[in-house]
């Protein structure tokens, strides 16, 4: 009976081979490589995505907020509302060395340095004489940043500014480890030695173009409450390929920030049931570099962007039920627009407005010379630039040329407006829809990639922040959004939707209020997995 017993397992057990599933590692991928790991430098996507997990700051957004408490354990706030006072947590860098007000202090002295390269430095104007500082026009010394004593950090502003928390949350704001900084200048740099962080994660291997490893930092404050033991980034910059990796449970989680679903997948994983989705206060848009010829000309501007069929786009090649860009910011970032502003591929109102610009740039279509639409080579911008170099020659009659960039490159060439059109996203650093307006006040904001400036514009953004009431600041920050659409420095093309697959057996990812994922709760189900 024994011997019958067993040759009835081993019968079972030809079938499928049983074996037990112990994940500790989370598996992503990520379409281009980091231009940083420095969270004063960043500026791009990719990089901030890392920058959260190896980072903190005063404080933070988490599933359930958009401002939580990050290093900062209480912030008082001055009645007048110019004067936010820190008192820090006691929490260690990944060295084991205590987080100080001096970290904090320094860090954002560093970034408004007239000379120090950082893309972002315009977060921190608000803070008082942070611009002029930035300028040159005055000390660092002068800049209403002061560390108290080594828990206490007192930030002093140029007026009110209702969003200072939410920005904060962002990861320009986030410390960096002063002592090891001075002694080593490149300790940011690849497989750096001298790398400190002070985040949930620490960087255990990056290896340019291929890989990034994080694992649990133990010096972290809230570690108890980080369940992954390690992250394993991917570096590879074809969707399908990533696709196929997450078929083969190489990939644990597909969907932004990290590598996209290819859309050519959407509409059957849509009807399975299996993509999950999330909105994101994020857009694709179109820019037109206003310093180049012929798009210095508003009617040209707006003939392009009536010509667009957005409809189409999302249709064709997104796939994932976008909301078209009639308006110029998403929803989910400032609600009840008073738009639509324009009718969605209107190309008889497109060719009126085109040859209006003609005529008044005294030229002919024949004279208009060549015109190229600059996009980044990954993702879905080659697609959506070929979809618009054909609804251009269509409405218009023109040829557009194409050129595609490496994404660092590409980034180069849009903040220093080497370009006549572009293809880009623009994405919220902190929410509130500020974030986006800001960067237009002044023509010099190299995140100001249409070189526009106009008086009346920076008059309601300046009212704004003085305005207490929300209702009636967004009021405003909606007469500045009509004024853009009348300018039109750029147009979009979609807001987005995050898609996402993740494995069954992952559990607890949650999602952040800005749709994008919080990772520190992952975990994994442990079961019995079955191969045929």
């Amino acid at each position: 009976m024994r011997y019958l017993f067993l040759i009835f397992i081993l019968l079972l057990s030809c079938g499928k081979a049983k074996k037990e599933v112990e994940k500790t590692t989370l598996n992503l991928n990520i379409s281009q490589d980091i231009v940083t790991l420095d969270p004063r430098k960043g500026g791009d996507f990719t990089s901030s995505t890392i920058q959260f997990l190896l980072f903190e700051g005063l404080t933070k957004m988490t599933p359930y907020s958009v401002v939580s408490l990050g290093l900062a354990e209480s912030i008082d706030v001055s009645e007048d509302l110019m004067v936010y006072t820190f008192h820090l947590k006691d929490a260690k860098w990944s060295n084991g060395a205590s987080i100080t007000a001096f970290d904090f202090a320094e860090t954002w002295k560093d970034m408004l340095a007239p000379n120090f390269p950082c893309p972002n430095a315009h977060l921190l104007y608000p803070i008082k004489n942070a611009e002029n500082a930035k300028r040159g026009v005055v000390s660092s010394r002068q800049i209403g940043i002061r560390a108290i004593d080594h828990k206490t950090l007192e930030v002093r502003l140029e007026h009110p500014t209702p969003f200072f928390l939410e920005m904060v949350s962002f990861c320009v704001f986030f410390p960096i480890h002063q002592n090891t900084a001075l002694r080593n200048s490149r300790w940011s740099d690849v497989n750096n030695s001298d790398f400190v962080c002070n985040g949930p994660y620490k960087l255990s291997k990056y290896k340019q173009g291929h890989e990034i490893i994080l694992e649990k930092n133990e010096h972290y404050w809230d570690s108890a409450n980080v369940s992954l033991d390690q992250i394993k980034i991917s570096i590879i910059d074809n969707e399908m390929t990533a696709m196929k990796l997450y078929e083969m449970d190489e990939l644990d989680i597909l969907g932004l920030p990290f590598t996209g679903i290819p859309s050519d997948y959407v509409p059957n994983l849509m009807d399975k049931g299996l993509i999950k989705t999330t909105s994101l206060p994020a857009s694709t848009i179109c820019c037109f570099n206003m310093e180049a010829f012929p798009f210095s000309n508003t009617n040209i501007r707006k003939a392009f962007s009536y010509a667009i069929n957005r409809q189409e786009i999302v249709n064709n090649l997104v796939s994932m039920d976008n909301e078209i860009g009639i308006n110029l910011l998403p929803e989910s970032l400032l609600p009840n627009q008073p738009g639509p502003f324009f009718q969605d591929g209107d190309g008889d109102l497109a060719k009126i407005y085109f040859q209006k610009g003609l005529k008044e740039l005294g030229i002919t279509e024949e004279e208009l010379g060549e015109i190229t639409l600059l996009h980044a080579s990954t993702g879905s911008f080659p697609k959506i630039a070929v979809a618009l170099q054909e609804q251009w020659r269509k409405a218009l009659g023109i040829q557009v040329n194409l050129t595609a960039n490496e994404y660092t490159v590409f980034l180069d060439k849009l903040t220093k407006r080497n370009y006549q059109i572009a293809e880009c996203v623009w994405i919220a650093q902190y929410h509130d829809p500020m974030n986006f307006f800001e960067r237009f006040k002044q023509k010099k904001n190299p995140k100001n990639y249409p070189g526009y400036e106009n008086p009346r514009y920076i008059e309601i953004l300046e009212k704004s922040l003085l305005e207490p009431n929300k209702s009636k600041r967004f009021d405003l920050l909606r007469d500045a959004e009509e004024l853009l659409n009348q300018d039109m420095p750029l147009t979009a093309l979609f807001h987005w939707k995050n898609g996402y697959l993740q494995k069954p057996y992952i559990k607890n990812l949650l999602i952040n209020p800005s749709g994008t994922f919080h990772l520190q709760q992952i975990s994994f189900l442990q079961g019995i997995k079955e191969d045929s």
